[in-house]
């Protein structure tokens, strides 16, 4: 009788070849990784910038600054006009006040208002949100609407 002993590797299948990324690879998914990063960065700043450039870098922000705290302390004549039985509100507050083609609206933060957007009578993306301002102790949300008597460019 021959007794032989066959080895458990020969049944063995040959192990997989295990495949291994250079330096020049490493490097080169790194930068594809940080490009990939930085397109989705900029794709979050083109949503989240608003569309127009914002009235604080123009020259009128000084005047209708100016002109609404001077209405909101009193130095100009702003009558009152009765909004609802027994409720009234100043004029430029409903009405807005008319500059280079913009009508100009504002509210106090965090009170009622009778201004259109506090109403509800126009939305949020109808309008171009111009600047919060600390006028005295008071926050004051400045927004502006093109005129109807703006003419067309």
């Amino acid at each position: 009788m021959i007794n032989t002993q066959v080895s458990k590797r020969a049944d063995s299948k040959p192990t997989a070849r295990i495949w291994r990324i250079g330096q020049p690879g490493f490097w080169l998914l790194f930068v594809l990784e940080g490009l990939l990063i930085a397109g989705m960065l900029v794709f979050a700043l083109y949503l989240l910038v608003p569309a127009r450039a914002p009235l604080a870098q123009t020259a009128d922000y000084a005047t209708v600054r100016a002109a609404i705290q001077a209405r909101l302390s009193g130095a100009v004549d702003d009558p009152p006009v009765e909004v609802a039985p027994g409720i009234s509100a100043r004029t430029s507050n409903v009405g807005g006040f008319t500059l280079n083609g913009y009508t100009y609206y504002y509210y106090r933060e965090g009170q009622p208002g009778f201004d259109p957007l506090s109403r509800g009578a126009i939305t949020r993306d109808q309008v171009e949100l111009v600047s919060r301002e600390q006028i005295g102790r008071e926050a004051i949300v400045i927004y502006r609407m093109p005129s109807k008597e703006r003419a067309t460019n």
